[in-house]
């Protein structure tokens, strides 16, 4: 009768140790990529995101005409004030007031060179467009564009969930997950869900972290307005509850021995 409870006891425990244990590779990003190893990756007209109407864009026209300098540039008059001039610039509500925002036609309204078309353009190429407008009015400009609210929102297992601004030209998934300080023990990178505003509606894209493929998805290249959600791993509800799983565990060896000693 004693062997019987012993081998019951360890029955139990053995079943807590096989739903309380989780191997550390389960937690290793691209798993299958080997040294050396080039990845291939996506051209940059699939990764490189095109601006659309909604979008604000920061724009900085000098030239030698100061005129023309403070009316681009209003942060250049503010050099005993730096911090709020950068202020302007890095924060939600400095980009709304001061960038300039993409009308509902895709047309950039900029001073002296007006209406200019940009939707459907990457950031690298509107720069390029306003540069050819403004050398029509203006000797020696220099032309900067930039985009302002390029922001993902990331949720889930992460160690510090929130809204993560890029100033970048692209911005991937891993890059995303580093500004949120990595996953938690509890993550399942094999499900990482994309949610992605589109023209008609919502895409969601999910992702498989632990195989190289993924790099050759859309998705890992994160565009403005992306959420990133990272789901939890199957073993999280045990150990949530690993208390009352203790407790339960200590009152069936107490109701073991007391049937013990009855006998």
């Amino acid at each position: 009768m004693n062997n019987r409870r012993l081998s019951i006891l360890i029955s139990f425990v053995l079943m807590l140790a096989l739903f309380s244990c989780r191997n550390s590779q389960e937690l290793v990003y691209m798993q299958d990529t080997y040294h050396e190893e080039v990845l291939q990756a996506l051209p940059d007209s699939v990764t490189e995101y095109q601006v659309k109407p909604g979008d604000i864009l920061y724009v900085s026209i000098k030239s030698m005409n100061a005129e023309v300098n403070a009316l681009f540039n209003p942060e250049a008059g503010m050099s005993t004030q730096s911090y709020n001039s950068f202020q302007k610039f890095t924060t939600p509500q400095g980009a709304y007031l001061y960038g300039f925002e993409v009308d509902r036609n895709g047309n950039l309204r900029l001073p002296i060179l007006g209406l200019i078309p940009v939707a459907g353009n990457p950031q690298s190429k509107i720069e390029a467009i306003v540069q050819a407008q403004a050398d029509k009015y203006m000797k020696d400009a220099i032309v900067k564009v930039k985009l302002l609210n390029y922001m993902v929102t990331v949720l889930g297992e992460v160690k510090n969930p929130g809204v993560y601004y890029n100033y970048n030209n692209d911005f991937t998934l891993l890059s995303a997950l580093g500004m949120a300080n990595g996953n938690t023990d509890f993550a399942d990178i094999h499900k990482i869900t994309i949610i992605r505003p589109m023209e008609n509606g919502k895409k969601v894209i999910k992702l498989d972290l632990s195989n190289k493929e993924s790099w050759m998805s859309e998705a890992f290249y994160l565009y403005p307005n992306d959420y990133v959600f990272v789901e939890p791993d199957q073993y999280k509800n045990f150990q949530l509850n690993s208390q009352a799983y203790s407790l339960i565990f200590s009152s069936f060896s107490i109701l073991l021995a007391v049937f013990g000693f009855l006998l």
